[in-house]
């Protein structure tokens, strides 16, 4: 029988109160929907009416395991554990706190709950809990503390590499490297934790450390390479197995560059780069090779390319400024500088970047939607047509230039014109966020009269760029 049969049939004894026959239903049917949160929650509430209280505890702690926020099951457990195990009761609190929002008034919970166990996988548990609400609340270094007390209870694995974590966070690389180390004695046949010191004394530029903890060879070959030793850098890479690893490339594209054979660098950057598209490390190399053959717009475009993946615009942008200064006959930095415009807003720089796009790429779809955007945003509806009109010449497949033609027709009161842009709109766009607005505006033309002189607007020029910058 389904899960649902067992369910329907079982409520179907309850409503005749036949409880005891639906619990014995119910409990045969446990192997097989113990993880079922609804049936968990269904025979936990009907042992909790027939009054058998350990029952309904072990399904409420089997259901906040198959379903971890089932606030049914804490609130519960709390009505339970609160004469019963003031341990449980303050973890059980404490999570049910979380699950409401209230992460800072569950540190107290977890600290009563460590107060009420002499238990040690009771304590750990707590502690863990602890130490992540403290990560929660930015706390860094409460949670530090008690990931200490954790170690110094018992050794993990995952605690030495989350307080190298935090510690990397706060930039303290000098106390990240000191618990690895311990970490490392404590756990020597874990390569991650090796391989984590390794890359932070890399980092420090101690390349002997480095290469003392590195357990493969692309970790060593870094090293290497850091250090200046190249050749054994080069005959590690030439006998790696995998030679159709990202880092293998990566790291040959290094030895290539500090050979100063630039050509083959770029090679398997671009290598690299199949491997692991959108990598900001792919940029990163580019704009040193830029500057290592003086090409100034190249290295100032790469690295905004960089910062781009990283997701640091202001950086992106300052990058890709330099780029423009150093040559601003190129439009790819143009064109990543509107990007960004676009996303932060910033209408001066957009129009003014739109224009020298549109000077230096005359049918550019993207310049002429934006400077058709910026004019009729400005309530400048005649030069906004003028850009709508080309883009649709240039790409006609862009359904959205008719919908935007439209409003300009509209708003200056060449109806026929406007029902003609949007009847073309519906027809490339049938189903669109727009489409029933446009079917309005239709309806609405129907016996409009067309009047080929577009009727002026009021406002003047200075109240239109006021509305413009405004927005």
């Amino acid at each position: 029988m389904s899960s649902n049969g067992v369910l329907v049939q079982a409520q179907m004894l309850i409503d005749e109160e036949q409880y005891d026959k639906a619990y014995e239903m119910l409990s045969n049917a446990y192997e097989n929907l113990k993880e079922d949160a609804e049936y968990l929650e269904k025979i936990a509430l009907l042992a909790k009416s027939m009054e058998k209280n350990e029952e309904a505890a072990k399904y409420w702690e089997e259901l906040v395991k198959v379903d971890h926020n089932s606030l049914i099951a804490y609130s519960e457990l709390l009505d339970i554990y609160i004469n019963t195990d003031k341990y449980k009761y303050y973890i059980t609190r404490a999570k049910y706190k979380i699950l409401n929002g209230k992460v800072s008034q569950s540190i107290d919970d977890y600290k009563k709950a460590l107060n009420s166990t002499s238990e040690e996988t009771d304590i750990v548990n707590a502690r863990f809990l602890l130490a992540k609400a403290y990560e929660h609340e930015g706390k860094t270094q409460n949670a530090i503390d008690e990931y200490y007390r954790l170690i110094e209870i018992k050794d993990d694995m995952a605690v030495y590499q989350k307080l190298a974590d935090l510690y990397c966070e706060m930039d303290d690389r000098f106390s990240a490297i000191n618990i690895l180390e311990r970490g490392v004695k404590a756990f020597p046949q874990v390569d991650g934790l090796a391989e984590y010191l390794s890359a932070l004394y890399l980092r420090e530029g101690e390349f002997d450390k480095s290469l003392e903890y590195a357990r493969n060879d692309f970790a060593r070959a870094k090293a290497y390479l850091s250090k200046g030793d190249n050749e054994k850098a080069f005959e590690l890479l030439n006998n790696v197995q995998d030679k159709t690893n990202a880092n293998y490339h990566a790291l040959m594209a290094e030895y290539y560059f500090n050979q100063k054979d630039y050509e083959k660098c770029l090679d398997f950057v671009n290598q690299f780069n199949e491997l692991s598209p959108q990598n900001p490390l792919t940029y990163q190399m580019r704009a040193l090779v830029c500057d290592a053959k003086g090409d100034e717009y190249g290295y100032c475009y790469n690295m905004g390319k960089s910062y781009s993946f990283r997701q640091n615009y202001d950086m992106a942008l300052a990058e890709y400024l330099n780029a423009h200064r150093h040559d601003p006959s190129k439009s790819d930095a143009i064109k990543e500088i509107i990007k960004i415009n676009e996303t932060t807003g910033d209408k001066t720089s957009l129009m003014e970047f739109y224009e020298k796009l549109h000077r230096q790429e005359p049918n550019n779809p993207m310049a002429l939607n934006g400077l058709g955007d910026v004019y009729a945003d400005m309530y400048e509806f005649r030069n906004a047509l003028e850009y709508y009109q080309k883009l649709e010449k240039v790409d006609s497949s862009y359904y959205d230039v008719y919908n935007k033609l439209g409003y300009c027709y509209e708003k200056l009161k060449d109806f026929s014109s406007a029902k003609d842009a949007y009847e073309k709109y519906l027809a490339k766009a049938p189903i669109s966020p727009d489409t029933e607005k446009v079917k309005e505006k239709l309806t609405k033309f129907e016996g409009s009269s067309v009047k080929d002189a577009p009727v002026e607007e009021e406002e003047g020029f200075i109240d239109k760029i006021m509305k413009f910058f405004g927005k």
